[in-house]
């Protein structure tokens, strides 16, 4: 069974050549640095034979790909030892709508229902130069080589499982070259490699609420939902939510510890409640939302801002490390929070009272983001949003106690300790 997929961006040198001018400008102002690393939800994920609606009036793009399917728990591996961690390699179509800005998460372009099409998992000698065939309609549309990455999938191992602990079964998509081919309804696509099983799927125009059948709930978060968060970091309230994907590595639960990486400058905790869905959400009207919502509870998203770099902010090595999301297990009932929009949220530091704020101040209540979301993706239960922060961040360190609660929902406890303080429990 496949569990999280990640994706890197700007991994193909065509990619990166054609955006080499606009990143030396505003906003990016320089290349990246790092991998750019987004993931694949659940409710995008398909297999073979698998027919996926596409949405009305956008076109859609098909980006044929190589996937590596982790074969055990991989956590700071090195690139010699990785590929000891790989099951094996499968075909992938990473779908997309256009891309026209590398600058904030493209959950609208790349996450919708059934955008990410996985083929079986087979043995391949040497993928380090695999020509991957994207075919439509029988008629050969792209044809390109693995050998024109700029990271290797070992390579991309190495750099993710140094701040996320891979499972068995994790999946990473090592990317697709800056041209995609443009599909529509009636498609056929298949996708061909020498040594693996072809992966084909039919375009369609019929939407559908198809899911996978896994144990692996979504959890989604909002970055700058707070008018005064956003002015604390000196930036405009957002005009549309900047929602991104956290990855089951990161979530720890109350009363654990967090790790605050080595040599570090400002790491900051963010108080959050979490809406926890109930029932499948699919084009859910704003009037109608809370009727999908199961209950709600707390969580505490750490970032690391020295790790912050202008390409699908907030990044993975910022917001999806290990430990970095406490959540509080216990889900409070929809019905014994009478109004969600008028909750307190406060953080106390080694007792010390640090954020306080309210939820009325949402740039964008919980109502709106079920009905913006599930216009474009189908929400299942389990599913859960992290709905951003007030003002009042702080830099924790290590010894220090971080207690965040969000009134009538509950609180959650958690430590922060070092990378060798926490490598030492681990013995």
């Amino acid at each position: 069974m496949k569990r999280s997929v990640f994706a890197v961006a700007l991994n193909h040198r065509s990619q990166t050549e054609k955006w080499d001018e606009a990143f030396h400008q505003s906003p990016y102002k320089t290349p990246p640095k790092t991998p750019v690393w987004f993931i694949k939800p659940r409710n995008t994920q398909r297999q073979s034979g698998d027919s996926i609606a596409l949405p009305v009036q956008q076109q859609t793009f098909s980006g044929a790909t190589l996937a590596v399917v982790m074969g055990k728990i991989a956590r700071k591996v090195s690139v010699d030892d990785a590929p000891a961690y790989i099951a094996g390699f499968a075909l992938a179509n990473e779908l997309s709508l256009a891309e026209e800005s590398f600058y904030r998460p493209a959950i609208k372009a790349k996450c919708r229902d059934g955008f990410c099409p996985i083929g079986d998992v087979a043995a391949v000698e040497d993928a380090s130069a695999l020509d991957i065939v994207t075919e439509v309609n029988g008629v050969v549309k792209q044809s390109w080589s693995t050998a024109d990455l700029h990271r290797n999938a070992a390579e991309l191992i190495a750099a993710l499982s140094d701040f996320a602990t891979l499972q068995a079964g994790d999946v990473i998509l090592l990317g697709t070259p800056q041209e995609r081919i443009p599909v529509i309804a009636g498609d056929i696509v298949t996708v061909k490699a020498r040594g693996l099983p072809t992966l084909t799927n039919l375009f369609t125009d019929q939407q559908n609420t198809q899911t996978q059948p896994d144990n692996h709930p979504t959890l989604f978060a909002l970055g700058l939902n707070y008018a005064d968060h956003a002015a604390e970091l000196d930036f405009k309230a957002p005009e549309e939510p900047l929602i991104f994907i956290k990855a089951a590595n990161t979530l720890t639960g109350d009363n654990r510890v967090s790790i605050r990486p080595n040599n570090l400058e400002y790491m900051h905790y963010e108080a959050e409640l979490v809406v926890v869905i109930g029932k499948t959400a699919r084009h859910v009207k704003r009037a109608d939302a809370l009727d999908y919502v199961a209950g709600y509870t707390v969580c505490n998203d750490y970032a690391v801002r020295d790790y912050l770099e202008n390409y699908y902010r907030p990044n993975l090595r910022v917001k999806s490390r290990d430990t970095l999301t406490p959540l509080r297990e216990q889900i409070t009932p929809r019905d014994a929070i009478p109004d969600v929009q008028n909750l307190q949220l406060k953080t106390w530091v080694n007792g010390e009272l640090t954020q306080s704020g309210t939820t009325r101040d949402m740039v964008f209540d919980v109502p709106f983001l079920i009905e913006y979301l599930s216009e474009f993706m189908t929400l299942q239960p389990g599913d859960m949003i992290a709905t951003g922060t007030p003002k009042g961040l702080a830099d924790v360190k290590p010894g220090d106690e971080v207690v965040v609660e969000v009134e009538g929902v509950g609180r959650l406890t958690n430590r922060i300790v070092s990378e060798q303080q926490f490598e030492e429990s681990l013995k």
